[in-house]
């Protein structure tokens, strides 16, 4: 990176490095800031989000690409991308003609090149990401010196002068440098202790409880001002899907509508049943517990209660907790937002997005638990829809994709967004072809969005004209001057685990497999159809002395399925057995023939899967001489059986 050779102080930079673990000022109003966000997206409100480019920037200065052009005082608090490249990125700063910060746009994620350091900056399930500030006084121009910009995300807050009257430091100070040092020691222990340490003044009560079906219970109430700053709770038995039934409820100061009312489970970070979560702010420990640090400051009084919902499909006579809640009597500054949470579940209607949150007062938004689950099988094209968010009547924020919100990016690509994965801020909560469904989280610390009247945060369900049927669960985290409208949970029926659809279908790109075998290998590759001349992504068993590959299938319940398979006849492919932990389900399978040939979601039988029996293999005989037997393999397809009664 080049940088100055001589050293400036950029004196109030060292307390914005500080805001990306000061976790107390999350609900501090922000004052006379508008945050906004330049991004690729298609604005003919097409699918071209970064694809071709052509949305990727402003304008060319020369053989440069300016893609943003930032006019302050401001804040860039993030930039995201999950297309980096070995070019050349440049930051000017207040009209100078020579780049304060010029690197490989790559090395802005990479954590390589000083003060670009993990895990600030990083990248995981399929995104690359920098939260480290920043700042310019008068202006900000960010040029590109590559022949495509792909995808593109610089998230900035507009404010006045007397809040950033510096720009980003031609080099950093000691305390700047101490500073992020800290910030990161916060961030590495994310998802294991606490982000803060326990100070004088701070207080904790300690309770066991056991609820039985149809009951409501009070783990801690305080009758005057104060702020909880940490909320621990040990279930003793496992939570799994059919916990939705287990209610968490916050109210503050005598307010009629709950200030939080979710399953405890998707408060936390459940996704379709499982823990998923370890952020910095809420989620399950290794150890099972689950956590909440999102500081709730209340003025004059404050109930945490547990509630078990009177149901038939949760089996449990009573559940046994242990609940842990750190607080301080401190009551709410007038500067800050009091903490609400609301919880949303809904199939949206064609042509309509999915609304995340709409809320009319003066706030900052923090966070989103986002649970997609598809109503048709195969590929989550329904991920392909865009973030919109709008704040006191103008779209600031207009993202480029579903997993894009989450700063993720690629699904369905192995090592993408592919599976859970946590990180501080954000992550993955689940993916599966398979089951038509994934999810994301992202919580908003410096880049939370502030609203001075209202905001209006939505997701599309499909590349365009929200198309693609969803079932969506929603958890948004915000700071706000009101209480919700209302915040109530629906029937509860509709807080039952959602429903897969009833063909799986598995995509061999992400289909766990095996080969078994001496001389039994695997690989991926694109085989021509000699009929059609159509190409087609195989995976190529080959093996010269009867080997197997044993397939994973992921399923969502146990029970009987019948089993299709997509593959090619061709002439280097011989005899195969099909089997599910060594019963045959198919015996004397052949696939000779003359020329490559598609065939089209055999069925091979039936399969009944309990837990453990989940797999199936397929034998490749012995061929005559030293000449390998091959099997192509394009889709694997089960379709669940009604049980009967």
């Amino acid at each position: 990176m080049l940088l100055a050779p001589f050293f400036e102080c950029a004196a109030g930079y060292k307390e914005e490095i500080l805001k990306l673990s000061r976790i107390d000022l999350l609900p501090r109003y922000q004052q006379d800031v508008v945050v906004k966000q330049v991004s690729s997206y298609d604005t003919t409100g097409g699918n071209d989000d970064g694809f071709s480019g052509k949305y990727s920037y402003l304008r060319k200065e020369g053989e440069k690409l300016v893609i943003a052009d930032l006019k302050g005082p401001g804040v860039i608090q993030r930039i995201w991308t999950p297309t980096p490249t070995e070019d050349t990125i440049q930051f000017y700063f207040d009209g100078e003609q020579v780049p304060r910060i010029e690197l490989k746009f790559m090395d802005l994620f990479s954590g390589k090149q000083d003060p670009f350091l993990r895990p600030v900056v990083g990248n995981e399930a399929g995104g690359y990401y920098c939260y480290l500030p920043v700042p310019y006084k008068s202006s900000c121009k960010i040029m590109y010196k590559g022949k495509r910009m792909q995808f593109i995300q610089v998230q900035y807050r507009e404010t006045d002068e007397e809040a950033v009257a510096f720009s980003f430091p031609k080099e950093f100070s000691q305390p700047e440098k101490e500073a992020l040092s800290s910030v990161i020691a916060v961030w590495e222990k994310s998802g294991k202790s606490a982000p803060f340490q326990m100070q004088d003044g701070f207080k904790q009560v300690t309770k066991s409880i056991s609820l039985k079906p149809d009951e409501t219970l009070p783990f801690f109430e305080l009758a005057k001002g104060g702020r909880i700053v940490g909320i621990e709770i040990n279930p003793q038995i496992r939570l799994n899907s059919r916990f939705k039934d287990l209610i968490l409820k916050a109210r503050w100061n005598d307010e009629s509508v709950a200030a939080i009312n979710a399953p405890l489970t998707d408060f936390f970070g459940y996704a379709f049943g499982k823990a998923s979560v370890r952020s910095m702010l809420t989620g399950v420990r290794e150890d099972g517990t689950h956590y909440c640090y999102l500081p709730m400051p209340f003025d004059t009084k404050a109930t945490l209660e547990l509630e078990y919902l009177k149901n038939t499909w949760n089996t449990s006579d009573q559940i046994p907790l242990q609940v842990t809640v750190y607080y301080a009597e401190t009551k709410r500054r007038p500067d800050e937002g009091r903490l609400y949470t609301e919880w949303h579940r809904e199939r949206p209607e064609p042509g309509k997005p999915f609304p995340i949150l709409k809320k009319s007062g003066k706030g900052h938004y923090v966070g989103t638990f986002l649970q997609a689950q598809g109503l048709n099988p195969g590929m989550t094209l329904f991920f392909e829809g865009d973030d919109q968010c709008y704040v006191d009547g103008e779209l600031r924020l207009h993202g480029t994709g579903s997993e894009d919100f989450f700063n993720g990016g690629w699904y369905a690509l192995p090592d993408r967004w592919d599976q859970a994965y946590s990180l501080p801020l954000h992550g993955c909560m689940a993916y599966s072809i398979p089951l038509a469904r994934t999810g994301g989280y992202r919580f908003f610390v410096t880049d939370k969005i502030s609203f001075a009247e209202n905001i209006s945060l939505t997701i599309e369900h499909g590349p365009e004209n929200n198309n693609i049927p969803v079932d969506y669960t929603a958890v948004a985290f915000y700071y706000c001057d009101a209480p919700p409208a209302s915040n109530e949970l629906p029937a509860v029926e509709l807080l039952e685990q959602v429903e897969t659809p009833d063909i799986l279908e598995y995509w061999i790109q992400l289909l766990p497999v095996r080969a078994i075998g001496h001389g039994t290998g695997i690989s991926y590759e694109n085989i021509k159809e000699a009929q059609s001349g159509k190409n087609f992504e195989v995976l190529k068993v080959t093996s010269l002395h009867a080997g197997f590959a044993k397939f994973e299938l992921e399923v969502p319940s146990e029970g009987e399925y019948k089993l299709f398979i997509s593959w090619l006849k061709g002439p280097d492919c011989g005899q195969y057995e099909l089997t599910q932990r060594q019963v045959p389900i198919k015996a004397g399978w052949r696939g000779t023939a003359g020329e490559n040939t598609f065939i089209d979601r055999e069925y091979i039988g039936n399969l009944y899967i309990e837990q453990g029996t989940n797999t199936i293999s397929v034998r490749l005989e012995d061929s005559p001489g030293d000449v390998s037997n091959t099997f192509l393999l394009h889709r694997i397809y089960l379709e669940k059986q009604k049980s009967k009664k």
